[in-house]
């Protein structure tokens, strides 16, 4: 019982010592602050481009939101239904929203290159 004692007061000790080196990144870390959203990163070596959608894989509304028609988007949804992409009562809801509420429901229009942008 005294070792975990110590192991605790270890990473008490750490832990004070991380905060007085980097006071701003613990206070970042426990207060949970939100996700920086920029477009480029600087460091000591020089700027950095990041891209914001890299590795992100798009869903059903971004290939939606990339149609010009509504018989595109039923396109879409249908070929991912078949897909085995989305489920049946899914599919059902978008093509009813498609419907009553037409394609700029979805969001705007994102013409090509719009991840490669961002």
């Amino acid at each position: 019982m005294e070792r975990k004692k110590k192991r605790s007061d270890e990473v008490d000790e750490d832990k004070n010592e991380f905060q007085e080196y980097f006071p701003a990144l613990s206070k970042e870390i426990s207060e949970g602050g939100e996700e920086i959203e920029e477009k480029e990163m600087r460091t000591s070596l020089g700027s950095k481009s990041i891209r914001r959608y890299k590795g992100y894989i798009p869903g059903v509304i971004d290939y939606i939101c990339r149609c010009k028609t509504e018989e595109e988007a039923l396109e879409i949804i249908n070929y991912m239904l078949d897909n085995g992409d989305i489920s049946e009562e899914y599919a059902e809801n978008l093509k009813a929203q498609l419907k009553e509420k037409g394609l700029k429901f979805f969001g705007e229009h994102r013409a090509p290159g719009f991840y490669e942008r961002a």
